[in-house]
């Protein structure tokens, strides 16, 4: 898995958003048909039957690409998290100080999920569905997200983050995800000006103080 995290991850940081290995249209209909269709009726009631009508393809050409309807979902889930990891490298400004580069994610982040069709339908009928998302995916999109924060907001050395840089990129991945799944009403999540305020006078201070300790 750790492998498969470093792709995944150099991938999302050079914000590509169709990696190498995702070049086949079919694969890309099948999956943009999953994304619509768990968008209207959430993750957990998506079934491949429901993708088959919705992409247009035969039942078989479907099949092939995804034996099963967990192979289905875990491709959803991680082509989406990498997009949404992309999106966030995007907003950032590598020549900026720490608590900028913070700041900027955690806008990037937001303006992300409110705008992700199936995140914004989890958001609002089922939240809980979206830990349990990670979850089930043995919790690669977490580890993704701590790994990219460590990597490239805290600016921590690729091979070697400090302990307390671990321990501070977890923390964040995990608020993150908190925020994304149960959007707080104070910042407002459609306000970046308020977002951005918070992620300075809020998660920075939090983080430069724990690096320092």
């Amino acid at each position: 898995m750790e492998a498969q995290l470093a792709t995944l991850l150099d991938r999302a940081i050079a914000a590509r958003d169709v990696p190498a290995g995702d070049e086949d249209p079919t694969r890309t209909r099948i999956l943009d048909a999953a994304l619509e269709e768990a968008a209207q009726v959430g993750l957990d009631r998506l079934t491949v039957e429901q993708v088959v009508r919705r992409a247009g393809l035969g039942r078989m050409t479907v099949y092939r690409r995804f034996a099963r309807r967990d192979d289905l979902v875990e491709a959803l889930v991680v082509r989406e998290g990498r997009r949404f990891l992309a999106a966030v490298a995007a907003g950032l400004d590598g020549e900026a100080e720490p608590a900028d580069r913070l700041a900027g994610g955690f806008v990037a982040a937001m303006r992300f999920a409110r705008d992700h069709p199936m995140l914004e339908h989890l958001a609002h009928s089922d939240p809980g569905s979206v830990t349990a998302t990670v979850a089930a995916n043995d919790s690669l999109l977490l580890e993704m997200g701590s790994e990219f924060i460590a990597r490239t907001i805290l600016g921590e050395h690729p091979a070697a983050p400090t302990r307390a840089a671990r321990r501070v990129a977890d923390l964040l991945a995990r608020l993150f995800l908190t925020y994304i799944a149960l959007p707080p009403r104070d910042p407002d999540p459609h306000d970046d000006e308020a977002l951005r305020a918070f992620a300075r006078d809020v998660l920075a201070p939090f983080a430069e103080s724990a690096l320092q300790i």
